[in-house]
């Protein structure tokens, strides 16, 4: 499709004629293949490419950068003519209106070469930071792949609240959390390494909806929630390390610390993180997250995520979800072209609301309380849709 598609997502329903199919072509039909996440990911689109299942608690899509690692120039932390990447974060809002947006929590970052200095004193993405082309990249319904310039290659997939992604390097490399790093900043953040365990678990307190403006006067760089996340990795970890605002702590564990809430460079180089090396030059990392508690994230990973699960595994169960998701709305006619503009919109449209309550039940009411769901409730949801969400 073209450019000009891409930057002007429209839906030409009009030209489309509506039909009913009968079940044994419902259940055949596969419509993901007219699905294309990049739309509208130009021209102040604000839509995310990356890896997401319908309604998904996870949506583990990449933050690029312009060179300022407080502004990645676009809503959602992606956009099409920034072709640098920071990093894979876990959360995303589809379709925000404005700059920041929110959520983009977690940027997990595969580095090749040393760990020598602080990423957060990388204020202007010159060191861990990578770019890439549109050649190499591949998104589709449930799945995102990326290979970057320094060697490193991303494929990701998800489940409703937990990723699987293979890194792999062309020699020995890293992956950076950088847990403090959400698109509007963070008031709080803190990462454990475990070696023992072979596993990294950590949080961010953040929030701030648009928060580099004050909508109306109300202030909204404030927090919302806290993010838990565990990940862990199929390949023993090597070496690691954490950082705190310019400090770089080869071999230690923990680490703590927010970037705020302020724009520029009264928060460039602030907040904290960690990364894990290893040895060996193919990683698969599997990441679980929950907006209550840090045991309800590893709950949520190993319900849905088996050890043995593949990255293929995943991805092959997110198209089927997606395929069914689709089939809410079936259409004849239209060129292949209309189709994927229609199937595209009706994708982005599936994407919110968000799944919001753990495998267990629980969730993290407005109130900022821990509640759990009603008799008979089977999930509790939240983002719910804004404007332009159809293709937005």
């Amino acid at each position: 499709m073209s450019r000009f598609v891409r930057a002007l997502p429209v839906v030409l329903v009009a030209v489309l004629t509506a039909a009913l199919a009968t079940p044994a072509s419902a259940a055949l039909r596969d419509d993901t293949r007219f699905v294309d996440p990049l739309i509208g990911s130009a021209g102040g689109g604000n839509t995310y490419p990356g890896a997401v299942r319908p309604f998904g608690m996870i949506s583990w899509s990449p933050t690029s950068t312009r060179g300022d690692q407080t502004n990645t120039g676009a809503a959602n932390g992606y956009a099409y003519d920034a072709t640098r990447v920071r990093g894979f974060s876990l959360t995303h809002v589809n379709g925000a209106g404005c700059h920041p947006g929110a959520a983009g929590d977690v940027p997990i970052m595969p580095h090749v070469g040393a760990i020598t200095s602080s990423p957060t004193a990388d204020t202007k993405d010159q060191v861990y930071a990578s770019d890439f082309t549109h050649a190499d990249e591949i998104a589709e319904s449930g799945r995102y792949r990326v290979g970057l310039k320094s060697g490193a290659r991303a494929d990701l997939s998800v489940t409703t609240r937990a990723g699987i992604g293979e890194f792999s390097f062309p020699s020995e490399g890293s992956l950076l959390f950088r847990v403090s790093n959400s698109l509007n900043g963070s008031e709080d953040a803190e990462i454990t390494i475990d070696p023992a365990t072979n596993t990294v678990s950590g949080s961010v307190l953040t929030g701030a909806f648009c928060g580099r403006r004050a909508n109306g006067g109300t202030n909204n760089q404030k927090t919302y929630y806290r993010l838990y996340f565990t990940a862990g990795f199929d390949r023993p970890i090597t070496s690691y390390g954490t950082w705190v605002n310019s400090e770089l702590r080869p071999g230690t564990t923990t680490a703590s610390g927010g970037e705020g809430y302020l724009t520029g460079n009264n928060r460039a180089g602030k907040g904290s993180g960690g990364y894990v090396s290893f040895a060996d030059t193919k990683v698969t990392t599997r990441v679980g997250i929950s907006y209550t508690s840090a045991e309800a994230a590893k709950r949520n990973l190993a319900a849905e995520i088996p050890q043995r699960a593949t990255v293929s595994d995943i991805a092959q169960q997110a198209r089927k979800a997606w395929a069914k998701q689709l089939r809410a709305v079936e259409i004849d006619g239209g060129t292949a072209d209309e189709r994927t503009i229609f199937y595209t919109a009706l994708y982005h449209a599936f994407l919110q609301p968000n799944v919001a309550s753990d495998v267990d039940g629980t969730y993290l009411g407005s109130d900022r309380k821990v509640r759990r769901l009603a008799p008979g409730q089977r999930v509790q949801y939240g983002n719910f849709s804004g404007w332009d969400q159809y293709r937005a």
